[in-house]
């Protein structure tokens, strides 16, 4: 018969899995704002949309909030820990000091959380010393991206993004183990550079970030994992210019090029014979990557990807310029990418640095190359009998 397990034990253990910290608000029988604070809250089903937390079956906010049969659940930032600790304390001052709103439902908001969800009482069930509640969400949005105040080990913390990967969709299985060998190195490139490194790959007919590594650039406070767009000219070059089929489907789903600023096939060719992929800033850019981020914050609806395959066609000349041999010029560079081949010979994916110096010189586009050629062979070579194929590519050599 096995021993019984120590509640304190049982705790410390426990503390070594992190999770989010939600705050739960709601009303008491007079109508004043309740509220406390979860480390619990969990998904539970799309259809019907269910979410649940697991307050102690002894709390006399979750008894006031179930009686109520409506509640809040705010996604607590990792600037709001002040909001955290409040929650968690007792008696009646919890809301003190703190902004919130009433939202149009009659429940209090905290202002500035990552994102909030408004639910009615859906079951409760008894768990040991806590309850299930399980709630029927009713509305919900994330208006305030930033990164989470996370528990771990008794503490608070956040989460620091130097290292992400895409969640496991059924089509990103198989390029997600390649990026597992590439993470490692991809922080080595970010840490040594103070840049961003991310990985991606073509996916059907999708181009998907697959991991990223340092600090994002611009400033973002939100991940860009996941992320797809149309793997169209000029896009993604350097994922194509070593497959001739690959080459001519990636022009082909471009439609009519007769109007546009560069030949595509020249670009194939452009990025092949030095092996590796350049942009820089234009105006188009800069449009395509706001609406990117909208459709990342909000979600790819049909008519976002349609506006983003839009945005993406009126890109010109500034991917995969061929003037920077000018070593007494300055270019705005947006990003500069290099392939990784597998066994076959084949691209699986391409590494990429963002966040260049505003005014770099050739020198140093030459300096971000060599270093990512560096980290693209060395994930190679985790390949089997990839090394070589990388080494070919990168002196410009097809490999065959």
């Amino acid at each position: 018969m096995s021993e019984p397990i120590d509640p304190q034990h049982f705790r410390h253990v426990l503390g070594h899995f992190p999770t989010g910290v939600a705050a739960v608000t709601s009303c008491d029988d007079t109508g004043a704002p309740v509220g406390m604070t979860v480390g619990s809250f969990t998904s539970v089903s799309l259809s019907p949309p269910l979410v649940a937390f697991l307050p102690g079956k002894h709390s006399r906010t979750s008894a006031t909030i179930q009686r109520h049969g409506r509640f809040c659940v705010n996604m607590l930032g990792a600037h709001q820990e002040t909001a955290s600790r409040s929650f968690a304390s007792g008696g009646d001052r919890k809301f003190d000091g703190l902004g919130w709103t009433w939202s149009p439902n009659g429940l209090p908001r905290v202002d500035n959380s990552l994102a909030w969800i408004e639910c009615t009482v859906y079951a409760v069930h008894e768990a040991g010393d806590h309850n299930i509640v399980i709630g029927q969400v009713t509305a919900l949005d994330a208006p305030q991206p930033s990164l989470p105040l996370l528990f771990f080990q008794g503490g608070y913390g956040r989460f620091a993004p130097l290292s992400l990967a895409a969640a496991s969709e059924p089509d990103l299985i198989e390029h997600l183990r390649l990026v597992d060998a590439a993470r490692p190195i991809m922080e080595e490139v970010a840490a040594h550079h103070q840049v961003e490194c991310l990985a991606s790959a073509a996916v059907g007919e999708d181009i998907v970030l697959l991991a990223t590594a340092g600090t994002p650039a611009g400033g973002r406070t939100y991940s860009r994992v996941g992320q797809r767009l149309p793997h169209i000219p000029p896009l993604g070059t350097a994922l194509v210019a070593w497959s001739e089929d690959a080459a001519h489907a990636w022009i082909a789903r471009a439609g009519d090029c007769s109007q546009r600023q560069y030949d595509p096939q020249q670009l194939v060719e452009r990025v092949r014979a030095r092996g590796w992929s350049v942009a820089t800033w234009s105006d188009s850019l800069r449009e395509l990557e706001s609406s990117v981020d909208d459709t990342t914050l909000k979600g790819l609806t049909p008519h976002g990807r349609r506006a983003v395959r839009q945005l993406v066609e009126q890109l010109g000349s500034e991917h995969e310029p061929d003037d920077l041999h000018d070593k007494s010029q300055h270019y705005r560079i947006r990003s500069v990418s290099v392939p990784v081949f597998d066994a076959r010979h084949q691209v699986v994916m391409q590494l990429t640095v963002n966040g260049l110096p505003p005014q770099a010189g050739q020198a140093d586009v030459d300096t971000y190359v060599r270093h990512l050629r560096d980290a693209a062979e060395r994930v190679s070579r985790t390949l089997p009998d990839a090394g070589r194929a990388a080494s070919d590519a990168v002196a410009g050599r097809n490999p065959r």
